[in-house]
């Protein structure tokens, strides 16, 4: 009996000592940091089946763009604009780009965006980038948001400079 309250009082010393090292140890991961991964629902990765489900539930005003996988959309006052790829049967969404009317102050709009999607700001020359998702970079010019999947993008760059 002894020898199984010391063995309980160790492990209620190594839980403790643990919470005390990694405080996140305790916690559900259904309260974990979740990073946001998307304008107005869209997301690179999506397909073009998913993306037509998005526009159908939410009612957005969409219509087919220059190519026959682009849509471009009107939402709360953007103008969103939805590449997916071409040469792909499921036609993945590769670039997600809204430009916004009215963004109010730069350093207002940057700090929001770093809060919505969790992440921290990086300036650059063209403006604030953020590292959202597994191989997604989001930017910010003071005008336009532009959501890409960098593996996509250079293995389509990759395919139009064989043509």
């Amino acid at each position: 009996m002894k020898i199984a309250i010391v063995i309980a009082g160790l492990i209620v010393v190594a839980v403790a000592a643990l919470v005390a090292i990694q405080p996140s140890f305790l916690k559900p991961a259904s309260l974990a940091v979740v990073k946001k991964s998307d304008i107005f629902g869209f997301s690179p990765g999506m397909t073009f089946e998913e993306t037509s489900k998005l526009v159908s539930q939410r009612h957005y005003l969409c219509r087919q763009g220059r190519s026959s996988y682009t849509l471009e959309c009107d939402i709360n006052g953007a103008k969103v604009t939805v590449d997916g790829d071409a040469t792909d049967a499921r036609h993945p969404i590769w670039r997600v780009n809204a430009t916004l009317n009215n963004p109010g102050p730069q350093d207002a709009a940057v700090k929001s965006i770093s809060d919505q999607f969790n992440a921290q700001a990086i300036k650059d020359r063209q403006g604030w980038t953020w590292i959202v998702g597994r191989g997604l970079k989001l930017s910010y010019d003071g005008h336009a948001l532009n959501l890409v999947d960098e593996a996509a993008e250079a293995r389509l760059r990759k395919e139009e400079a064989k043509r």
